[in-house]
This record gives C-alpha cells, sequence and structure tokens, in this order.
C-alpha cells in the first residue's frame, strides 16, 4: 500500500507571485488532507534557512513539491490547484487493494474514494473459508 507522509514545500524566503498562487493553494489543501482517514501532511521548508535539506532532497529551482511515500523522495508534477490536488492526494494514499467485508465497509470505501476516479470492486468467494 502507498501511504503519503508528507508533501514537502520548499520555497526560500523570497517568493515569485506565482510561488505565493501556488503556496495559497497548498494552504488551503492541507485541512483537507489532514482530515483524511490516513492523513497527508502538508510540510513547508524554508531552503535558505535549511540549505542542507535542500542539498539532500536535490531542490535546486523554486518552487519544489516532493511527495515523500515510506520516506522515499519523489519529484511530484501533479495538479497544484487545490481541488485537483486533493483528489491527486487522495488517490495516491489509497490502498491498491482493500478487503471488504460488509456493506457498510462497501460504503465508507466508496465514500472515501470519492467519484473521480473508477473504482473497482471484485466479488468472489473464500476459497479458505468455504464460502
Amino acid at each position: 500500500m502507498r501511504y503519503p507522509q508528507t508533501v514537502r514545500r520548499d520555497s526560500p524566503v523570497r517568493t515569485s507571485g506565482g510561488a505565493r498562487g501556488l503556496f495559497f493553494q497548498l494552504d488551503k489543501a492541507a485541512p483537507v488532507l489532514a482530515r483524511l482517514k490516513d492523513p497527508v501532511v502538508i510540510a513547508k521548508v524554508n531552503a535558505d534557512k535549511f540549505a542542507h535539506l535542500a542539498n539532500k532532497y536535490e531542490i535546486d529551482g523554486f518552487p519544489t513539491l516532493k511527495i515523500f511515500a515510506h520516506g522515499v523522495p519523489t519529484d511530484y508534477y501533479g495538479p497544484r490547484k487545490t481541488d485537483l490536488l486533493v483528489r491527486f492526494l487522495k488517490k495516491f494514499a489509497a490502498p491498491d487493494v482493500a478487503v471488504l467485508n460488509s456493506d457498510s465497509s462497501i460504503s465508507d470505501f466508496v465514500e472515501a474514494a470519492g467519484t473521480d476516479f473508477p473504482i473497482y470492486v471484485a466479488f468472489g468467494l473464500n476459497v479458505r473459508d468455504g464460502k
């Protein structure tokens, strides 16, 4: 399963108008992502003040977005508007496969996934239980 631990926002003290707009979008997305069952954290890092982190994660331009899955950083090139960012990260954070054992677990799964991307539900028999 993939669970993003952090979306890291690396920015200098001085920002351009485009970066400020992006930061505004991230600030709007942060509380929505924090309320998920498996929260996604938006973190802000001042790359001037914490140059060792900028070097460690090869930050060479601003703004740079990184997504950390299981502690492994990856450049983030996904959408940057609040609603699209939230939708993308909800999908990214969702488990690849979920076992649903009741009507309520199916309803909860479908509600959490939303209607923004396809959901495939496989129904079958549990051979080990003989059902």
